[in-house]
């Protein structure tokens, strides 16, 4: 059974939906007022919030201040630094961190979330678009006839399947959950990857995380250069000026 752009394309509206949630919360969420905080603050929260401030986190005064460059490479160079080390983790256990997709699973979380957010800098918000993009980046995959019914403001039912098949038993849903999801796992070698040298070197124990840390960044500034590049080439996808 091979994965359909069906499956893809829900998979990822999934996913998507997700990540869209995930940006939001980093520039909206404020519980403790932190970024409202001045210079003159002394307290913890005044340190708390200098740092937000030096680092440029989205929805401070220094994010504002960004061009839409600046801003897109933060999200390459802070964000994606913090999630390829954990892509990395597994690989310090060399042959046998193959065993499981584990790094793959990872890595294509990491590429599709920095993916959807520095697109979305330069002005691709919709949601159809992100689902399209990813499908053609990290899989391969031409779904754009498929996304016209995604629906940007409706939660995702995930793995679910097509919407047809949504209200079958528990056990049968479970089954092409699990399917879906043995299908993907096979896909992922789609996504841009690191050069062949690195790579043979991650099958090394111990010497697996470093090298896999330096082969994932590699490949998620491939994966970066494609993800402009498709945009450049799509101009009317860009919903929003930035």
């Amino acid at each position: 059974m091979t994965l359909t752009d069906a499956q893809l394309t829900d998979v990822l509206n999934g996913t998507v939906g997700a990540i869209d949630g995930v940006l939001r919360l980093l520039a909206d969420a404020d519980p403790l007022s932190l970024k409202q905080r001045g210079d003159e603050d002394c307290s913890a929260s005044g340190a708390a919030a200098w740092a937000l401030e030096t680092a440029h986190w989205p929805g401070t005064g220094s994010w504002d201040e960004l061009s839409v460059d600046e801003r897109a490479a933060w999200w390459v160079n802070r964000i994606g630094s913090v999630a390829t080390a954990a892509v990395a983790f597994p690989g310090v256990f060399g042959v046998w961190s193959r065993a499981l997709p584990l790094s793959s699973w990872l890595a294509y979380a990491d590429h599709a979330l920095i993916l959807r957010a520095v697109t979305r800098e330069y002005g691709v918000t919709s949601r159809a678009v992100g689902v399209a993009m990813l499908a053609e980046i990290l899989f391969g995959r031409d779904v754009s006839e498929l996304v016209a019914g995604v629906d940007g403001d409706a939660s995702s039912e995930g793995f679910a399947g097509p919407a047809e098949d949504r209200d079958s038993g528990v056990v049968e849903r479970i089954w092409r959950i699990g399917t879906t999801l043995y299908e993907l796992s096979k896909s992922l070698d789609s996504r841009p990857t690191m050069p062949r040298v690195i790579s043979w070197g991650t099958w090394i124990p111990f010497l697996g995380g470093p090298l896999t840390y330096v082969g994932e960044r590699i490949a998620l500034h491939r994966a970066v250069g494609r993800a402009k590049e498709w945009v450049e080439a799509r101009p009317g996808t860009v919903t929003q000026k930035q």
